[in-house]
C-alpha cells in the first residue's frame, strides 16, 4: 500500500530513522498532487515550495514527531519508510549501532551487529529497498555496490550528525584542507604505492571520478538542512575547494547511491569500491582531520533564519 497524506512513517534524518507523519505529497507523474487543508497560520509555508532537485520525482513533506514543526521537511523516497513491524526493527538496529560506534572511540569495539534493511514484498512500493524506476531518481535500477564504513568512520559520521542537527554547528568555511587536497595528497601518497600502469591509471580515474561527484552531489545530497544557508554564501565556488574532511566522508558512504544512478559496468564497480576501501583507511588514520575545533556555534539569528523560524 503506498504512502499517503497523513499516515504514520518513518523517515532517516542523518544515520537513524524517526517516527513522522507526512503533511503533504508531491508526485510530478500526477497533475492534481494530493494536499492536506492548510493551516490558517500558514505554518507549512515551506510544503508550497518543493526543493528543486526533489521535484521531477515523488517526495513527502513530513513532520517528525516530537520535533518543532521548523524541522518539518521535504524527503524523497530513499529517506522514507513505511511505519511497519519490520522497519521498527530497523529503527532499533540502527540504533543500536550507532550506540556501538560511540563506544568504538573508547575502547575496542565489539563485532559490529549486522543490520539488514527488510525487503519490501511488493517491489514497487515507495521506499522499497529494491531498486525501481519508478521510486523516482534516487531508485534507479543501475549496478549496486556495497561500501564498508569502519566502525571509528561511523562514529565520525553519527557525531558530526549530532553537532550539526542537536548542537546547532557549522563546520567552519572553507576549511583546511579542502576535499581537492585532501583527494591530492591521497593520490600522491597511493600512485607511491601503484607499480602497475593499469592501476595507476584506475587511481588517477578514481581520484578526478570523485572530485567531479563531490561538485554535483554536495547541494543535493550532502548537506543537512541547518548547512543549506551557509551553502548559499559559497554557491559560486567549485565545493571541492571549500569542504573539507567529513563532507568527503559524507560522500563515500553515499557512493553505493550515486553509483545505481549510473551505466557503469561490474569491472568500473569494482575500481570503486576497491580504491573506496583504500581511501576510507587512509582517512581512518589521518582523526586529526576529524576534530571537533573544525566546528562553529551559531547565533540565534543563523538558526532562526536557517530553520525558518
Amino acid at each position: 500500500m503506498p504512502l499517503e497524506v497523513e499516515e504514520k512513517c518513518l523517515a532517516f534524518h542523518g544515520p537513524l530513522l524517526y517516527a513522522a507523519k507526512i503533511l503533504k505529497l508531491h508526485d510530478p507523474d500526477t497533475p492534481d498532487n494530493e494536499e492536506p487543508e492548510k493551516p490558517e497560520n500558514n505554518e507549512h509555508n515551506e510544503a508550497d515550495q518543493v526543493p528543486a532537485n526533489l521535484k521531477d520525482q515523488k517526495c513527502f513533506y513530513i513532520h517528525y514527531r516530537g520535533w518543532k514543526s521548523s524541522w518539518d521537511e521535504w524527503v524523497g523516497l530513499d529517506r522514507i519508510r513505511e511505519y511497519t513491524d519490520e522497519n521498527l526493527e530497523f529503527k532499533r538496529q540502527l540504533v543500536e549501532q550507532a550506540k556501538d560506534a560511540r563506544q568504538a572511540k573508547k575502547k575496542a569495539p565489539a563485532k559490529p551487529r549486522k543490520i539488514v534493511e527488510p525487503r519490501k514484498r511488493n517491489k514497487n512500493q515507495p521506499g522499497s529497498s529494491v531498486p525501481d524506476e519508478s521510486a523516482g531518481s534516487v531508485q534507479h535500477q543501475g549496478p549496486r555496490i556495497v561500501i564498508h564504513i569502519s566502525q571509528p568512520l561511523k562514529a565520525v559520521l553519527v557525531d558530526d550528525w549530532e553537532r550539526i542537527t542537536k548542537d546547532k554547528k557549522l563546520v567552519h568555511l572553507p576549511c583546511e584542507p579542502t576535499v581537492a587536497q585532501l583527494i591530492d595528497e591521497y593520490y600522491k601518497a597511493a600512485s607511491a604505492q601503484e607499480t602497475s600502469p593499469v592501476t595507476q591509471s584506475q587511481l588517477q580515474e578514481y581520484c578526478s571520478g570523485l572530485k567531479l561527484y563531490f561538485d554535483h552531489s554536495l547541494a543535493v545530497m550532502l548537506l543537512y538542512r541547518f548547512e543549506r544557508m551557509q551553502y548559499a554564501d559559497h554557491v559560486q565556488e567549485s565545493a571541492t575547494t571549500v569542504y573539507g574532511a567529513i563532507h568527503l566522508l559524507r560522500l563515500l558512504s553515499s557512493l553505493p547511491e550515486l553509483v545505481s544512478l549510473t551505466s557503469m559496468d561490474e569491472a568500473g564497480c569494482d575500481v570503486v569500491v576497491q580504491q573506496t576501501d583504500k581511501l576510507l583507511k587512509w582517512l581512518e588514520n589521518k582523526s586529526e582531520l576529524f576534530n571537533e575545533n573544525t566546528y562553529v556555534n551559531t547565533g540565534s539569528q543563523y538558526e532562526g533564519m536557517a530553520l525558518g523560524l
